[in-house]
């Protein structure tokens, strides 16, 4: 939401949301968790496995939610096409070896890659020296993204009146 037209600051609106929206992300990847240990899926360290999971669910709802709430409409847009760089460009599905040339190029850049990288050494054998440095890069995100979302919200609130009120006209959403 924007905070235009109400009494609360940019920083009250994003921040009074934030906490559900985090507790939201902890009981979705909870309900992964519980469904890997239903199917009796082998997990090496099961502590750092759940730790990362949370972790890695904060930080991709963090950064969804102040896509949104920076941008409104548009950031919903970038945020599928977030979504969907990430399903094929970050090793997921299949090794970004045999993908196209696009995605190997790509994959350094994507989020989702970071997140990959801990939750597999978390389930399959943790090496601390491959699961820090992706650790870090998603705990440089979330900080990022707070920051530049919370610099940037209140002039992209007037920017994406606009835009919305285009896309409202153009029933594409």
């Amino acid at each position: 939401g924007t905070s235009t037209g109400t009494r609360y600051s940019p920083l009250e609106m994003y921040f009074g949301k934030l906490l559900l929206y985090v507790v939201l992300a902890i009981l979705q990847a909870t309900v992964t968790i519980i469904l890997c240990a239903i199917m009796g899926i082998y997990i090496d360290n099961v502590i750092m496995f759940i730790l990362s999971c949370w972790f890695v669910s904060v930080v991709f709802m963090e950064l969804v939610y102040s896509l949104i709430s920076a941008f409104g409409q548009v950031g919903k847009v970038i945020s599928i096409l977030l979504l969907v760089f990430q399903i094929s460009g970050t090793g997921g599905i299949y090794p970004i070896e045999i993908m196209g040339p696009i995605f190997q190029a790509l994959y350094p850049y994507l989020p989702m890659t970071y997140g990959i990288n801990i939750i597999r050494e978390a389930s399959l054998g943790l090496l601390w020296s491959n699961y820090i440095p992706s650790f870090i890069v998603l705990l440089v995100i979330l900080i990022a993204t707070v920051v530049l979302c919370l610099l940037i919200k209140e002039k992209a609130d007037d920017i994406s009146h606009y835009f919305e009120d285009k896309l409202e006209e153009s029933d594409l959403f």
